[in-house]
């Protein structure tokens, strides 16, 4: 961690290797202080005295002026004192500050980076499972919950387009898409079809769309098509309606949660009621997913901190999130949640790693097309 003081202005180089300026009333002796507080906090999960910082840490200073120093930074709202006896803990302030100016990003131990690259380069050749096998790692190595939304796939290219008879009456268009991504939907059609009809369809529309760019796709009219096909104009138009059912899919993203439980294992959730009602936002996923489509309209990686969170049954929890894509194009999002007492340089140094990976091999999969 860099600190200067400058004309009474603090310059910090903050975890992103970015220099902040802060002006503030937090001497360096204060932010030293506080950053013990906090680490200790995170490790322990008990309230932090002076004694114990003084006797634990060389501060080069007496427990009375870590005392003075505490009471300040209580006063100022960096740290509260849940208890008239008890030592104090930090307050959502205080880990802003700490994430934002103090924090030093933990180097991932050997045995965790090869956890996660097995997880990550086990050659998946569809985005789908890359994603869902990177958020249980993350999960797996933070020990919170992670969740992840399957990427946009409206930037990708339509690989091939199939239409192929069930009956009569019904045909199943089936579309696969970038990252090998399969969409598929069943017609129901007006007038009686051919297997000869639909593969003349199949063929039609496969040589017009594939290797397009999906949001770029402008469907051929329903004459043009029976004109080339001499297939009833009927039939086509219950086929490209189920064409465009499929494609309307790659709009939308799937949420994928892992470690849902692993909340229990953190004291704050020891409150049944307040696990319930954690567990219960996992189950709207409408809502987690408008959580993490946020990280996608936002540059970098995005920490949330308690009430900085607009749902009020997430006040007590950290959110930290970042988007993965493709050069500058950002395709989905996926992230960590936890106690307020997370563990942040861990989270965040696993997150860069994980983000790293998964865009190396997002376009190795899509360079394989």
């Amino acid at each position: 961690m860099f600190v200067a003081v400058v004309s009474n202005r603090l310059f910090v180089l903050g975890f992103g290797g970015e220099l902040m300026v802060w002006d503030d009333e937090l001497s360096e002796r204060k932010m030293r202080i506080l950053k013990t507080l906090i680490d200790d906090y995170i490790q322990t999960a008990q309230p932090v005295g002076s004694r114990t910082i003084s006797k634990k840490h060389e501060l080069g200073l007496s427990s009375a002026t870590i005392r003075n120093e505490m009471a300040d930074l209580e006063e100022m709202g960096y740290i509260t004192q849940p208890h008239t006896s008890a030592g104090r803990v930090p307050s959502d302030k205080g880990y802003r500050f700490y994430v934002d100016h103090l924090m030093q990003v933990e180097t991932l131990a050997s045995d965790e980076i090869k956890k996660i690259r097995s997880a990550i380069e086990l050659r998946l050749n569809e985005i789908d499972a890359l994603i869902n096998s990177a958020s249980d790692i993350v999960s797996t190595v933070t020990g919170y919950t992670a969740f992840a939304l399957t990427p946009l796939l409206t930037k990708t290219i339509l690989r091939t387009v199939q239409v192929v008879q069930i009956d009569e009456r019904r045909a199943l268009v089936i579309v696969v898409t970038g990252g090998g991504i399969v969409k598929n939907s069943i017609v129901r059609l007006d007038t009686e079809c051919t297997s000869d009809e639909m593969m003349k369809l199949s063929s039609f529309l496969e040589e017009k769309l594939s290797g397009k760019i999906i949001e770029n796709i402008q469907m051929p009219s329903v004459d043009i098509i029976s004109r080339e096909t001499k297939v009833d104009s009927n039939i086509i138009e219950c086929i490209l309606e189920g064409l465009n059912i499929c494609l309307k899919g790659t709009e939308q993203s799937d949420l994928m949660l892992h470690g849902t439980t692993n909340l229990l294992n953190h004291p704050e959730f020891s409150d049944l009621l307040k696990v319930k009602e954690v567990l219960e936002l996992f189950s709207d996923k409408d809502v987690i997913k408008t959580m993490i489509s946020s990280a996608m309209r936002k540059s970098g990686l995005q920490v949330q901190i308690g009430k900085e969170n607009q749902l009020g049954r997430m006040q007590d929890c950290s959110v930290v999130t970042t988007a993965y894509g493709v050069g500058n194009t950002d395709v989905g999002a996926f992230g960590i949640l936890g106690p307020t007492r997370m563990s942040y340089a861990k989270v965040i140094s696993a997150m860069r790693y994980i983000q790293k990976l998964i865009n190396r091999e997002i376009l190795r999969i899509l360079s394989e097309e």
